[in-house]
């Protein structure tokens, strides 16, 4: 059996620093790095609001002088700039059949900015702030995939998060900065429901969504498909429902630590 260890590649970069606040709150390129000796950026500022003036002059600065190629709200888009941490949620809607486990794969859109026509699980998005996780997940299942809110609250389970630290790539980014880190969090939801559960693209977010067994979507693994995010979250289905063990996964113990990795972050 071939490893899925290749799945969990992890980076690590400079570390981005608050003053007056303990953890590390980023990580980043060389490109925006002032101490090389101690490999650390400080934010300095004693309140939020002097804080978020600061980082908003750099960022527009370095936006003029053409240091970057795009800025946008910091919020989530420029979290890459800084290596700061982001948060999604995942919905992994699946069926138990007889003959085994089939799995709802969204495949995304073609005008897709990130990863045009790769496969993802059922239903993600990012996570904005003031939105719990599951408040945001019942938003979602609805908006991309026409999921009651009803069935969600009463039938998708938490099934734990991932964590993982990746870059931005050029095949990946469409006019957007190359090369930048992306430290993410992943809060995950599993529905197992009967055959008159059909998810169906509702916002033109997937271009469809489709029921695929279990040997097709380790065969769409294998052929590299997926996003990268989303094949380490099918990694964990798999893991969770007893498909990859110890006993048939030599990178077993390695894998489970890439999943569930400490971003050397400080996050909530």
């Amino acid at each position: 059996m071939k490893s899925y260890i290749n799945l969990c590649e992890d980076y690590d970069r400079y570390e981005f620093l608050i003053e007056g606040f303990p953890g590390v709150y980023g990580h980043l390129i060389e490109a925006t790095e002032v101490d090389l000796d101690k490999r650390t950026v400080r934010l300095l500022g004693a309140s939020f609001d002097a804080r978020r003036a600061t980082l908003e002059e750099t960022l527009q600065a370095e936006r003029e002088k053409g240091t970057f190629q795009l800025i946008v709200d910091f919020e989530r888009s420029a979290a890459g700039l800084l290596g700061a941490v982001t948060y999604g949620v995942q919905l992994i809607v699946y069926r138990d059949e007889p003959d085994g486990l089939f799995l709802w794969l969204a495949r995304r859109a073609p005008h897709k900015t990130l990863y045009p026509n790769r496969l993802g699980v059922t239903v993600g998005g990012s996570l904005p702030a003031g939105e719990t996780p599951f408040e945001c997940m019942i938003r979602e299942s609805h908006e991309e995939a026409g999921l009651e809110a009803d069935l969600i609250k009463q039938h998708a389970k938490a099934a734990g998060t991932i964590s993982y630290v990746t870059t931005s790539e050029t095949k990946t980014t469409s006019g957007g900065e190359t090369g930048l880190i992306r430290a993410e969090i992943q809060y995950i939801y599993h529905l197992k429901v009967g055959p008159d559960v059909i998810p169906k693209p509702y916002d033109m977010e997937a271009l469809d969504i489709r029921l695929y067994s279990i040997a097709e979507t380790k065969k769409t693994l294998d052929d590299g498909e997926f996003t990268p995010a989303n094949a380490c979250l099918v990694l964990d289905f798999f893991i969770r429902h007893g498909l990859v063990t110890y006993e048939n996964e030599d990178n077993y113990n390695r894998i489970i630590t890439r999943l569930h990795r400490s971003l050397g972050i400080h996050n909530t």
